[in-house]
């Protein structure tokens, strides 16, 4: 009987050590992210006329093309609520979150209250109510999949929101949320990087009641999943390689499958980030548009649509200020 539990013990020292070492090389590769990535440069210095895009011929044939587009933004994270969120509960969640994380150290290397940081328990419950408002929300946010699809980043507090907010539409149609990376927050902070790091693949991190890999990918479909930004990347890079995925014909397509191409695709909705959302807008509206958008961030699940076209001829992409209207709870 002493033996067995040595040789446990010995076994549960020997996983937290290893435990231990993995996540301290995550952190580690988070440091040196922040210390040598430009993901979020000052100006924008790209262009917004794009070539080369694989358009189909009926595409072509239209000379413009306009996506009806949903922006939500994700509830409040561990990471909002410690850094960003003062008050006289301050003090409890930070430390909360603290021996949380270290316990974390030694039990999971795949979970963590600062890396890919979750949704709080008051994230969790802006997602709730962002479902209770879709739930009544007819005609505003589409329930057809023959035209539309889910796509939210790779990081777990959009993950989980679109789990929470869109589950009146999940629950009817049974679809997988696309998890595309391009998607994800424009920032050096450690809690902008992503467990799922693998391209094409999601790590077994927890999202809400999902701990398993079987259990992800039954929710979600990573095929547009490149894996955790690079450091020589950044955020208006992957807006570029977002918009493809909209309008190209080797891009997105509706979540009902069964064939439908790109050319079906009229409605996308897009669970992100504030600071990915600011940024779009400054970039994609008019130079001359004083819109609060390009200044102010959108809430904790906040829904904001607007139309996006792009001009086969030129290969401009534009959003239409005209069309850009707040559903729910606006910035």
């Amino acid at each position: 009987m002493v033996l067995v539990v040595i040789v446990l013990v010995a076994a549960a020292s020997s996983s937290a050590v290893r435990n231990f070492w993995a996540k301290t090389k995550v952190y580690l590769g988070g440091t040196k992210y922040m210390l040598v990535s430009k993901d979020l440069p000052k100006k924008f210095s790209g262009s917004n006329f794009f070539r080369g895009w694989n358009i189909s011929p009926a595409q072509q044939r239209k000379g413009k093309r306009t996506i009806r587009v949903v922006f939500i933004r994700h509830g409040q994270s561990v990471w909002n609520s410690v850094f960003n969120a003062f008050g006289l509960a301050w003090p409890v969640r930070s430390l909360k979150a603290l021996f949380g994380e270290w316990y974390l150290f030694f039990t999971n290397p795949l979970d963590s209250y600062i890396i890919d940081s979750p949704l709080s328990a008051k994230g969790r419950t802006e997602g709730e109510d962002l479902g209770s408002f879709v739930r009544t929300a007819h005609g505003k946010i589409t329930l057809d999949t023959t035209k539309s699809v889910i796509v939210c980043s790779n990081l777990r507090r959009a993950m989980a929101t679109a789990m929470l907010g869109l589950q009146p539409r999940l629950a009817k149609t049974r679809e997988r949320i696309i998890i595309d990376s391009t998607l994800q927050e424009g920032s050096r902070n450690i809690d902008a990087q992503s467990f799922s790091t693998a391209p094409g693949k999601i790590a077994a991190t927890p999202v809400l009641d999902l701990d398993t890999a079987l259990q992800l990918h039954s929710t979600f479909d990573p095929s547009f999943n490149a894996g955790n930004k690079s450091s020589t990347s950044n955020v208006y890079l992957r807006m570029d390689d977002f918009v493809r995925h909209v309008f190209s014909a080797d891009g997105l397509s509706p979540a009902a499958g069964g064939g439908l191409s790109n050319d079906a695709l009229e409605e996308i909705i897009v669970v992100g980030h504030s600071g990915w959302f600011r940024n779009f807008f400054k970039r994609f509206l008019p130079p001359s548009s004083q819109h609060v958008s390009k200044t102010k961030k959108m809430k904790n699940c906040a829904a904001v649509v607007f139309n996006l076209a792009h001009d086969v001829s030129s290969g401009e992409v534009t959003i239409d200020e005209s069309s850009l209207e707040v559903l729910y709870r606006g910035f």
